[in-house]
């Protein structure tokens, strides 16, 4: 494992252009294919935009540097340049990256700044793949329109959404997953009926994912298989990001706003991959659906119990995480929802969600937050009601002697909390209470009603909360737990997993002596080291020669495949150029009366690239946003980023 460099330069196609054919869908026969866009101003890449876009992909790199880490290339990185790199034209390879390769440098990402048609913010793809099938070249684009000052901090999580994806996190890549032995995994996802969803449902069953979603939800019941897959959203979504309706605001779900975190789930399928080691202290506390139990994964959501489910627009509540006081939003579609997102009685009624498949739940107002004075309505002293960081939404009918609270006898407020002496305190008008453990009502003098406390553990931080059929140390996180038993991944055992096994106690045991066969040294702590031409946990794996790779081939355990369509827009040919009809929006208004650029109307004609939904607050009511991704040390880096 090694740290990597960080170099930027841009790489764009030449700007010569021919004319194309605009879109006429209405025409005889229709057109739908590489079609004009209209360039505004806004498509312009300027010096203030460009400037932005290198400081987030510094970030970018950073991040990455800290949260994976890689087996480093030997040599200079080398590319094969057989076609140009990425879609929408792609971009041609340097030609020094081919012949000579790139010092120190484990992926090259290029970066380019064209327009994108509807709200797609930006996408990204890989477009060249080592002997393991890792990637080792990626294409990003970053729509210009999209590079202002208001969406500087969406920017940054767009940009680690992105690069996610060129690491791995695609349907494309999945193919390519290597087990332990650095073979082709038999299984990285299972399609099903699901009876209780009532539809086909696609899950993530890689063993660390598994393993981290468990004590993520505290589903440790043998019900619990695998994490869903987003099956709506379209092709660009479809299938390549998590189901929105159970891991909400992360990062890889369909849609990308400035909540965004990174979960424990997320980096378990980069490294689940067999191409990296996560260092999970640089996954961000997800709140969505922890320690809800394995019901909430595999029921409907519609039985799902407190602040994750509403179902009357006409009270306020508490959002699922407290910080916010919110609404029950529930629309009237224009037509029926599908068999499986009825949920009300009316056909046509659900959530605001597609992605979240219609589901109800309390959205925060807009000035709702308890947490943030800034944005903030003013907290109401009739109800003695404090806003700050350390305020929490509480169900209440607080009001002060002498006055009457309104149409509204139960609702709720904005209280301190503090956690002292194993007990959770609430404060109204600066008087402090002890809650009932198990959460419950208290009152205050000088106020008429009642605060109901949330439980201890809800807003207490506590090293575990007992969850049913947990396993003794978690296992040591070196395998799965499932009714209370540990189940150990390759290479440990014991009843928690704790002690590493010699995979071949003949060959590879604890000491420092040479096997010829094999080519196996076991190292003093039992680990095998393979010799030359060998790979794997247990050196059982033969690699490939580099001009594999180099040929556009994957190998497997000494054979090297030639799978063209593994990658988006490859052809099994020896050369390929740019597309002709393709320009930028530099200067365009300028130079080109028409002020047009080609791109892609139709987002399914980008096979595997990916869209980030655009959301309409950029300034959300949670603080920090994606900005706190960068803010925790770690290890090294996999990445070189290019741009200009």
């Amino acid at each position: 494992m090694r740290n990597s460099q960080r170099f930027f330069k841009l790489g764009e196609p030449p700007v010569t252009s021919l004319p194309g054919t605009p879109c006429n869908p209405h025409g005889n026969p229709p057109i739908y294919g590489d079609c004009w866009y209209n360039c505004t101003s806004d498509d312009i890449s300027g010096e203030d935009k460009r400037h932005r876009l290198h400081k987030a992909l510094g970030q970018t790199a950073d991040w990455f540097r800290r949260a994976l880490a890689v087996e480093p290339v030997k040599g200079n990185l080398r590319l094969s340049g057989y076609s140009a790199c990425g879609q929408d034209g792609g971009v041609q390879l340097p030609r020094e990256y081919v012949e000579v390769g790139v010092a120190e440098t484990d992926l090259v990402l290029l970066v380019t700044t064209r327009p994108t048609t509807g709200n797609t913010l930006a996408w990204a793809v890989a477009c060249e793949r080592d002997q393991w099938g890792r990637a080792i070249a990626g294409h990003v684009n970053v729509a210009p329109r999209h590079l202002t000052a208001e969406a500087e901090t969406l920017l940054s999580a767009t940009l680690i959404h992105e690069v996610m994806h060129v690491l791995g996190f695609d349907p494309h890549a999945f193919a390519h997953f290597r087990d332990e032995r650095k073979r082709r995994r038999g299984q990285v996802t299972e399609q099903v009926m699901d009876e209780k969803l009532g539809r086909m449902v696609t899950r993530v069953v890689l063993p660390r994912v598994v393993m981290h979603s468990r004590h993520h939800y505290g589903a440790f019941s043998e019900n619990f298989t695998g994490l869903e897959l987003e099956d709506g959203g379209g092709r660009g979504t479809s299938g390549s990001h998590w189901e929105k309706r159970l891991l909400m605001n992360e990062i890889m779900t369909g849609s990308v706003d400035t909540r965004s975190v990174v979960s424990k789930m997320t980096l378990a399928l980069l490294e689940d991959s067999g191409w990296y080691q996560a260092n999970y202290t640089m996954a961000d506390h997800l709140e969505w659906g922890r320690n809800q139990g394995t019901d909430f994964v595999t029921s409907p959501c519609n039985l799902w119990k407190g602040a994750y489910h509403c179902n009357t627009t006409q009270l306020s509540g508490c959002t699922y995480n407290r910080e916010a006081e919110g609404y029950c939003p529930i629309l009237s579609y224009s037509g029926d929802l599908p068999q499986w997102a009825r949920y009300f009685p009316q056909p046509n009624k659900g959530g605001q969600s597609s992605l979240a498949d219609y589901c109800t739940y309390f959205v925060a107002y807009s000035d709702g937050s308890c947490t943030d004075t800034n944005s903030a309505r003013a907290p109401d002293r009739m109800l003695g009601e404090v806003r700050g960081s350390s305020s929490r939404c509480m169900a209440s009918s607080l009001v002060r002697n002498g006055f009457v609270r309104g149409s509204v006898t139960q609702g709720n407020g904005c209280y301190q909390h503090r956690c002292v002496n194993n007990s959770l305190e609430v404060a109204v008008d600066g008087m402090w209470k002890v809650c009932p453990e198990a959460g419950g009502p208290v009152q205050f003098p000088g106020f008429n009603g009642e605060l109901i406390c949330p439980a201890y553990h809800e807003l207490c931080i506590m090293s575990s909360v007992p969850v049913h059929g947990q396993c003794p140390s978690s296992c040591n996180f070196n395998g799965d737990c499932i009714d209370g038993k540990c189940h150990c991944f390759l290479g440990f055992h014991g009843q928690d997993c704790s002690r590493r096994e010699p995979l071949y106690p003949l060959i590879c045991h604890n000491g420092p002596a040479l096997i010829i066969a094999m080519g196996v040294a076991c190292l003093s702590n039992g680990v095998c080291k393979c010799k030359k031409g060998y790979t794997g946990i247990d050196c059982s794996t033969a690699a490939c020669d580099e001009q594999c790779s180099l040929h556009g081939g994957v190998c497997d355990n000494g054979v090297c495949e030639f799978r063209c369509s593994d990658y988006a827009g490859y052809t099994c040919q020896n050369s390929s150029t740019l597309l002709s009809s393709l320009s930028v929006c530099r200067n365009v208004l300028e130079s080109d009366m028409f002020s047009q650029h080609c791109a892609p109307s139709e987002p399914s004609i980008l096979q595997q690239l990916e869209e980030v939904v655009v959301m309409p607050n950029y300034h959300r009511l949670f603080p920090g946003g994606a900005r706190k991704l960068f803010n925790v040390f770690g290890s090294s880096t996999v990445i070189q980023l290019l741009s200009d």
